[in-house]
């Protein structure tokens, strides 16, 4: 089953063990009550049950987990990817979150590799892909005339792209 980030851990936020949460979903509260899964920066994995979810500002929020319950045992966790099934967040599996398409290798239509998604901006019209390989950056808006297709199994971005949409990096 193929898990999605929806957060990333930011820091402790009091010392019962409640963590803070930059979020790349809109409503983390949906959460609430269910397992997800803690991918550490080592590696190591931890399956925590979210207790609480409240709001801070924009995307940021305060969750509390069951199974932590001081300060020492939420730092952790620091800098953790919090990860949850597609159908908890009521996603289809047609469907996906802009994270998902980070670190994804970006191929033109003429087969050339420009780089891997580094960023993406979240604009009122659309995202924009920010792309990166060592000599160049790439911003290419997903809309259908620029994003081709995305391969979520070979993790790959076809693009058409335009004059200026490439730019040489600044040393």
């Amino acid at each position: 089953m193929e898990l999605l980030s929806v957060g990333r851990v930011s820091g402790t936020h009091h010392l019962k063990g409640a963590i803070k949460v930059t979020s790349n979903i809109d409503n983390l509260e949906i959460l609430s009550g269910n397992k997800v899964m803690i991918e550490l920066p080592s590696g190591e994995v931890k399956i925590l049950t979210i207790k609480k979810v409240s709001s801070m500002i924009d995307k940021k929020w305060i969750v509390e987990f069951e199974e932590l319950t001081n300060k020492t045992d939420a730092g952790l966790i620091q800098n953790g990817v919090i990860k949850v099934r597609r159908d908890l967040l009521g996603i289809e599996e047609d469907e996906f979150l802009a994270n998902d398409v980070m670190g994804m290798k970006v191929i033109t239509e003429a087969g050339e590799s420009i780089g891997e998604v580094v960023d993406i901006y979240e604009t009122a019209a659309h995202d924009i892909y920010v792309i990166e390989d060592e000599e160049f950056e790439t911003m290419i808006p997903d809309v259908e005339v620029f994003i081709k297709n995305i391969d979520f199994n070979k993790r790959e971005i076809l693009v058409s792209l335009i004059e200026g949409m490439r730019e040489r990096k600044k040393d």
